[in-house]
């Protein structure tokens, strides 16, 4: 299939990636002078299995795919990046025809960067994409959706894992649009007192009081924490409140640092320095301030794994991003020689430790699929992914089939369609959403 097409069927099904901002991915099919297409498959947010699920059970689907990207890309091979201890995934895939690389079991494993450089030995530039090194990385959920969106299916779906403190975890195919409450019913509901709610992994995840959430195409996992768990705490920390412990208990050990993921890469990125700036203005030069846009908020910085004084420097970075954004101040950086540290073997975390620590132990396993989700009514967000909401193209009382295209990016803008996640008629359209209820329930 040739390259325009590609892109053209992974933008008609509205393809964003599976996880995080959810960029689109027809965009960065448009890349050139790219020698590897790398799949993520390393999965490293700990309870979360959906890729692991489809590595083991669609390997066949995702290898010609891969292979069709990598033909599309001009690149020379497409390679499927995990963990070592996947052992029947891996096996999979390559009985599918899969070329395969591992990695350890260590958080972060799945950052972008980190698997570049560690597969590859290149290093990404400070504010660049792996497009600089002559890199494509999509996850695997990711690579799915492509696959069938080369047969012309758009995304409908997503593939949740329901985990943590709940009665039956599982991982369940379901309608974009899905408030996360059925999910939790599916799952036979929470088992811990005064839950919260985790819309993804429970290191990168927004926390939510309750469950009114809706699944989204970037929705990968739906954790349920006790209230009383470290995770909870510095995750919903009122922001004036964990600002202000920023500048007054900060002791400047620089264990943040020492434990930072991206300087262990070779980053200059040094959170102790971003957290004395926060302490005193005269420290605020431009140059620390701009570190934040080098985190990845992998959360090993904070109190959770580093820090002695219970504080947070990813979430300090938060807000620092969303100022520096709001300003207009773009994530630039000087071309320097990036080499990593010489003490990143020794300081990795492995994965099943740092479940531990967090409380998180005795909710591992290997959650089974369960099967599709059916629901009655889905309310489809309009902005699902990084770029421009999308513009409604149905009216309240339309008929659709699932697959229907039902909004699209405006003219020029980034973005990516959205389709109708099930059969039925559109009960209502807003500004922010529409709502679909099945026509099963018509009458």
């Amino acid at each position: 299939m040739q390259a325009d097409e590609v892109i053209r069927k992974v933008y008609e099904a509205g393809v964003v990636g599976a996880g995080g901002a959810g960029f689109p991915t027809h965009v960065k099919l448009r890349a050139r002078n790219i020698d590897t297409y790398l799949v993520n498959g390393a999965e490293c947010e700990p309870l979360l299995a959906g890729d692991q699920y489809l590595m083991r059970e669609k390997a066949a689907g995702l290898v010609a795919a891969a292979g069709a990207v990598a033909e599309a890309l001009g690149a020379e091979r497409a390679l499927f990046v995990l963990k070592k201890k996947y052992v029947a995934e891996k096996s999979a895939l390559e009985a599918a025809g899969g070329y395969v690389a591992v990695v350890g079991d260590y958080y972060p494993a799945g950052d972008e960067i980190i698997l570049i450089e560690e597969v590859m030995g290149r290093i990404v530039p400070e504010g660049d994409l792996p497009l600089a090194v002559g890199v494509v990385v999509n996850n695997v959920e990711t690579l799915y959706n492509i696959g069938r969106a080369l047969e012309g299916e758009p995304v409908t779906k997503s593939w949740v894992t329901v985990g943590g403190a709940v009665k039956e975890p599982g991982i369940w195919r379901v309608p974009l649009g899905t408030p996360a409450a059925r999910l939790l019913d599916l799952a036979g509901g929470p088992t811990a007192a005064d839950p919260w709610y985790v819309d993804g992994g429970p290191l990168t995840g927004p926390y939510h009081r309750e469950p009114d959430f809706l699944v989204t195409k970037t929705s990968n996992g739906l954790l349920v924490l006790p209230g009383a768990s470290a995770l909870v705490r510095y995750e919903t920390m009122d922001v004036e409140r964990m600002l202000r412990q920023a500048r007054f208990a900060c002791i400047q050990c620089n264990q943040c640092t020492v434990a930072c993921s991206r300087n262990l890469v070779g980053y200059r990125l040094e959170p102790h320095r971003i957290m004395r700036a926060m302490a005193y203005p005269e420290q605020r030069t431009a140059s620390v301030l701009r570190q934040a846009f080098l985190c990845s908020e992998c959360n090993l910085c904070s109190g959770l794994h580093a820090c002695p004084m219970q504080l947070s420097p990813r979430r300090v970075n938060q807000e620092l991003k969303k100022a520096l954004r709001s300003q207009g101040v773009a994530p630039d950086f000087p071309e320097r020689e990036i080499v990593p540290h010489p003490m990143r073997p020794y300081r990795l975390v492995p994965t099943n430790r740092l479940m531990f620590r967090l409380g998180l132990a005795s909710y591992d396993g290997h959650p089974p699929f369960r099967g599709d989700v059916i629901v009655d009514e889905v309310l489809l967000p309009l902005k699902q992914h990084l770029g421009a909401p999308c513009l409604p193209l149905v009216a309240a009382g339309d008929a659709v089939e699932e697959g229907r295209k039902v909004a699209t990016p405006p003219e020029g803008a980034l973005g990516a369609p959205i389709h109708a996640s099930i059969a039925g008629r559109v009960e209502e359209v807003t500004e922010t959403a529409i709502r679909i209820r099945s026509i099963r329930t018509e009458g």
